[in-house]
């Protein structure tokens, strides 16, 4: 399987550098100060190629421009980071109620086949309940369309204004991703383990000749539990650890879903297709699951074809209305 690079994560330790060696590098940071604005991870990855950086504790200093070494910025390591954020969300409770409840929405971005071409953003949002005794239930909210910048609203309009789906069913976009195994074969979820190897043991058990690589059968299925089912903020935060782990997984800070919410990144190139968990920095709880199309050479191909937002999770009291 190809391995992305999006962040160079191999890093030589060196010792604290004196303070010549601050002012050395002062000099670097101001002779090689970039000419125009690059996006965020052009610029994480020229500040790692450009400067020789000191690492403290999980911690990486750049040193101040404008200052000795009492100005330098400290920045965490996004690995340790979201070590640090799955700690807490373990420390959560598992929650009280008689239903598990999950509010979704899938956005779709959809580039239209018109000259010019446009992109449509769909949002369909959902709600799932589960009952304590596995009764699912899931509820589909009302579904939009909308173009998706300024750029997008003149072609759609030199174009000529076409309606953005030839029919209303056409518009009701489902969804369109099913994992290799049925949750059920966990059930009871909410006794799955807590420990990150222990669960990778117990979810290995149900790996029999699939046709993914172990590898993408482990980030799969986890997608599936973090996503779909009513599993305990440990198993949550030992799903995180595990993937951590995996050869072609790597992590990243400053994600963005498509809600235009930003956390921490697990990030896994697929076959032809990059994925992200998205995880916010403080809580652990999960915010999104994208996919999007790459290239053979691991870049992407047009914007982020789909996200499924989660807006909120966890036990209520509140049942599902019929």
């Amino acid at each position: 399987m190809q391995e992305f690079q999006l962040i160079d994560d191999v890093m030589p330790d060196v010792p604290p550098a004196d303070s010549a060696k601050m002012m050395r590098i002062r000099a670097q940071l101001v002779d090689r100060a970039p000419r125009r604005r690059l996006p965020g991870w052009s610029r994480m990855t020229l500040a790692a190629a450009s400067v020789a950086l000191v690492l403290i504790g999980g911690f990486v200093v750049v040193p101040g421009l404008g200052g000795g070494p009492d100005t330098a910025t400290k920045v965490q390591d996004p690995a340790e980071a979201l070590a640090a954020a799955a700690d807490r969300l373990a420390a959560q409770p598992p929650g009280e109620g008689a239903w598990w409840r999950r509010e979704m929405v899938q956005i779709t971005r959809t580039p239209a086949k018109a000259t010019p071409s446009y992109t449509v953003e769909y949002r369909n949002p959902e709600v799932m309940w589960i009952s304590r005794d596995g009764v699912q239930r899931i509820k589909k909210k009302d579904f939009t369309a909308a173009l998706v910048t300024p750029d997008d609203e003149q072609a759609w309009k030199e174009a000529g204004s076409p309606p953005f789906c030839e029919s209303k069913n056409d518009c009701q976009i489902g969804r369109i991703y099913y994992g290799p195994v049925e949750l059920s074969v966990f059930k009871p979820v909410t006794g799955l383990p807590t420990d990150a190897e222990a669960l990778e043991a117990e979810m290995l058990k149900r790996y029999t000749d699939p046709q993914d690589d172990r590898e993408t059968w482990l980030w799969t299925v986890a997608c599936q539990l973090l996503e779909d089912a009513e599993i305990t903020p440990g198993t949550r935060a030992a799903l995180y650890r595990m993937l951590t782990k995996l050869p072609n997984v790597r992590v990243a800070d400053g994600v963005t879903d498509l809600d235009g919410r930003t956390g921490l990144g697990l990030l896994f190139n697929s076959p032809h297709v990059l994925q992200q968990i998205i995880i916010d920095r403080e809580s652990g709880d999960l915010l999104a699951i994208q996919r999007t199309p790459i290239r053979p050479d691991g870049s992407l191909i047009g914007e982020l074809a789909n996200s499924n937002v989660i807006k909120k999770l966890g036990w209520t009291d509140e049942a599902p209305k019929e």
